[in-house]
């Protein structure tokens, strides 16, 4: 006979949480307990009251609870099954002439009703458990990455911090160089600043060999042009390229890791790069024959991507910011590129922009403009820049209509009276509007800035 602490434990074991509600069940354990429960009470019943085996003169209605148990662990479906099995124990009391009376439908509709509102509300808080559960699963290994990616980083931080020394200077001042370098270019050169595009690429995407070709548009497509620079020892690239069709055919980069690219193409290039400006207009192709194996990153295809298209858009626009500075020589290119662009699209599209140009001839005409600089709106581009001793800001709005434009005087009056004391015409500022649908922009801009 087992000893009281043994049988204590095997209590306790059967009553624990782990076995009366464990995280996973079985199917065929769910469709034991969802019979075996009410057949086990069931027959309780007839052993302890044979004259009334369906507890029906109790003041409590016991046979329900097996149902009710079975709805609260596995839903509204295996609890309303279970309950056929207390129907059935009805139909075999009342052919063995147990039950004196006729269906009891108040004990059976209410302990139905009973099982459906148990298993709906176990339904609801299992489907709740397993939505936090599959989060906490989410976030469990989420975290695990971030751990892993962390410890790489710290890795690879000084490798990372050495090459970044060794670069001659930040992406930006490189970009700035280059486009200086485009729209400097006086040679009548059909992709100007070549050199200074492929030295870039050498130093931040690690480009080993690379030629680059113009393009030019026919009837029947893109023709590949004369080469006009390389890098190294780059392999011709040929017209039938496979990777070269596929990167003219839907406008992108294309590598010989790509998905797209069928392993039965032969191509001796390792990428195939269109140079596509804002208007989607093609001004070259970049071939790169050798580049390090651990460089075709997603990282690196994405920055030589983000070069060739600042590099294409620079030579679209090269012709049109020469003019502009060629008329007011200190406009900065960045200002020039988008003022061509709104007028190309004033006379596409008929799409009109403004431009406010303020000129601070008050006392307080240096601190204005420094304040007023900070507040500048998402889209607008402010040239800042000196005429005499008075400073002059040009506030180009793109897309911006007369009744955006007045607004924006509103709100700077409002807000010179809040940080000055004063309206402009107090505090001695000019004010000059030029709408692009109306006159001709740069005109009046050379004639605001005389």
């Amino acid at each position: 006979m087992p000893s009281a602490p043994r049988l204590a434990a095997t209590l306790r074991q059967l009553v624990s949480p782990d076995t009366l509600a464990p995280e996973h069940h079985a199917p065929l354990s769910q469709w034991l307990e969802t019979f075996a429960l009410p057949a086990i009470a069931i027959g309780l019943a007839w052993w302890a009251v044979p004259q009334d085996p369906l507890l029906i003169k109790a003041a409590f209605p016991w046979l329900w609870l097996a149902p009710v148990l079975v709805a609260l662990r596995y839903g509204v479906m295996p609890g309303l099954i279970s309950s056929t099995l207390l129907l059935g124990n009805w139909l075999l009391a009342d052919t063995l002439g147990r039950v004196s009376v006729e269906f009891p439908q108040n004990f059976f509709f209410g302990g139905g009703l009973l099982v459906l509102v148990c298993g709906e509300f176990s339904d609801v808080w299992r489907d709740r458990i397993s939505r936090m559960d599959e989060t906490n699963i989410y976030i469990t290994e989420r975290l695990s990455r971030l751990t892993q990616r962390h410890l790489l980083l710290n890795l690879s931080h000084d490798r990372l911090e050495q090459e970044m020394l060794a670069r001659p200077g930040s992406l930006r001042d490189a970009l700035a160089k280059l486009r200086t370098a485009v729209i400097e270019s006086t040679d009548g050169a059909a992709l100007p600043g070549v050199d200074g595009l492929l030295q870039l690429l050498t130093q931040y995407v690690n480009i080993e060999s690379a030629t680059l070709y113009t393009m030019s548009r026919r009837d029947t497509g893109w023709e590949l042009g004369p080469a006009v620079g390389s890098l190294g020892e780059p392999f011709p690239l040929t017209r039938d390229d496979p990777l070269l069709l596929q990167s003219l055919e839907q406008g992108r980069l294309i590598h010989i890791a790509d998905y797209e690219v069928s392993l039965e193409r032969e191509s001796k290039q390792l990428i195939v790069a269109p140079l596509v400006a804002g208007d989607k207009t093609i001004v070259g192709v970049l071939a790169v024959s050798r580049l390090p194996f651990f460089s075709l990153t997603v990282e690196n295809l994405q920055m030589l991507s983000v070069i060739l298209a600042y590099y294409a858009d620079n030579v679209h626009g090269a012709n049109d910011i020469a003019k502009l500075q060629e008329r007011l020589p200190n406009m900065p290119a960045m200002y020039a590129q988008e003022f061509s662009r709104m007028l190309s699209m004033q006379r596409r599209v008929r799409l009109s922009s403004q431009i406010v140009v303020m000129r601070f001839v008050g006392e307080r005409r240096e601190e204005i403009p420094a304040q007023f600089i900070r507040i500048k709106r998402g889209l607008d581009l402010y040239w800042q820049t000196y005429v005499g001793d008075s400073p002059i800001l040009a506030i180009l709005m793109p897309f911006a209509s007369p009744a955006a434009r007045d607004g924006f005087l509103i709100r700077i009056d409002g807000w010179m009276k809040a940080q000055f004391g004063g309206d402009c015409v107090e505090l001695g500022i000019n004010l000059r509007s030029i709408d692009f649908a109306t006159e001709d922009a740069l005109e009046a801009l050379a004639e605001a800035l005389a």
